[in-house]
Parts: C-alpha cells; sequence; structure tokens
C-alpha cells in the first residue's frame, strides 16, 4: 500500500496543516528525536539532502515543537536557516502536510502516517519542482501520478495558490493540459470541502481560457 497509518501513539494526534506559497527552498524530512527537558526542549529532523549538505540533522527548537506533543517519525515540511555556527535549523515547520483523498480511509485518521519509499519519492519530486518555481512541470507531474490516497495534486496547488493559475497552465503542452484537465474533472467526484470545489473550479477556467487562447492563436 502506498500510505499506512502509523500505530497509536499516547500523545495528542499531530494536526494537518495547509501549506501555501513560499519563495524559500522548502524541504521534507521526519521528527527523528526530541528532548522534553523542561528549560530547553529541542528536536531534530532527519533529511537526506540536508544531511549531505551539512553532515547533520536539521535542529528544531522548542517553541517548533509546541510542548513536545509531536511524535517521533511525523513527516515534516520546512525552510533552513543557518546558526553562527554554520549548522541547520528548520523554520516555517508544517506538521503532516500531505493531504490525504476524501475517499481515502486514511483522510479520518490521525496521523502521523507512514508513506512507502514511492510516494516519498513523487513527493520529493514535486518539491524539487516547486522550489526550482517550474509550476508547469509541478502540476503535470502531480496530475500523472496516481495513489488512492495520496492527493498529490492538491499537495501542489496549496503551495502554487490559485491566483497563479494562468501562469502555470500556460507552460503546459497540450497533451499535459488534457491530462491535468482529466485529473481535475476526476477530482471533481470527491467529496471535497467547498474551498477545495472552488479552487478545482478556477483552476478548470485557467484550463479552458489557455485552450480558448491556443484555438484563437
Amino acid at each position: 500500500a502506498a500510505a499506512a497509518p502509523a500505530a497509536p501513539a499516547p500523545a495528542a494526534a499531530v494536526p494537518s496543516t495547509r501549506p501555501g506559497p513560499s519563495e524559500e527552498k522548502r524541504y521534507l524530512g521526519t521528527l527523528k528525536s526530541f528532548s522534553q527537558e523542561a528549560v530547553a526542549g529541542y528536536g531534530f529532523i532527519q533529511c537526506d539532502e540536508l544531511f549531505l549538505l551539512y553532515n547533520r540533522d536539521t535542529f528544531v527548537d522548542r517553541a517548533v515543537l509546541e510542548g513536545s506533543t509531536w511524535r517521533v517519525g511525523v513527516l515534516v515540511e520546512f525552510s533552513v536557516t543557518l546558526n553562527l555556527k554554520g549548522q541547520p535549523q528548520a523554520r516555517d515547520v508544517v506538521w503532516e502536510p500531505v493531504a490525504m483523498l476524501p475517499s481515502s480511509a486514511l483522510a479520518a485518521q490521525p496521523g502521523p502516517r507512514a508513506f512507502s519509499a514511492e510516494v516519498m519519492k513523487h513527493l520529493k519530486e514535486l518539491i524539487g519542482w516547486l522550489n526550482e518555481k517550474a509550476k508547469a512541470s509541478a502540476l503535470f507531474r502531480a496530475a500523472d501520478f496516481h495513489d488512492k490516497h495520496i492527493d498529490y495534486m492538491f499537495f501542489v496547488l496549496d503551495r502554487l495558490g490559485d491566483d497563479v493559475a494562468m501562469d502555470a497552465v500556460a507552460g503546459l503542452s497540450d497533451t499535459q493540459r488534457q491530462v491535468v484537465l482529466q485529473r481535475i474533472a476526476e477530482m471533481l467526484n470527491e467529496r471535497y470541502a467547498d474551498e477545495r470545489c472552488k479552487s478545482l473550479t478556477q483552476w478548470l477556467k485557467a484550463l479552458d481560457c489557455a485552450t480558448l487562447n491556443d484555438t484563437g492563436r
């Protein structure tokens, strides 16, 4: 299976947070450890990409851990800053950043969730396109990935923002546009909240406009 719920934890469930557009480079990692010291609580995020650069895990301070209610192994998305020693520290941390499809049995289950190597490969590829501001590539690849649990499309749409819809779809080829169009049409059969449906409708309008513009040339 592409994703499976982790074993129940005595700690409070980690709330999902919806990321938005960011000008900073974003990374994916897992909370490797955390300290429950009353004065100086802290933790470390395991991120292979950053470990290759700095030969160490990424520090995350107590303020982000919010009382150490987070469970080891939870997936996180974050940006990085360097301390005075040139060591990586996490900032703008988003816990459980991967949305589930409404039809997934996992959607209503509390995190943290464990993801397969294939899913993580796809997510990191999408983050990579987004970091490079390759909006059309991220959009097409998200539409091309299929999973009965993972909402790859909103993983990308949330981070792009609806206001760049026209710009993003303009970079798609005719074939890619059809793939994205078909995927969004399929998504409208899902039981999304009204806000999500409005977002999908806006992207459909952008795709229609791009098609009409090409036809008129």
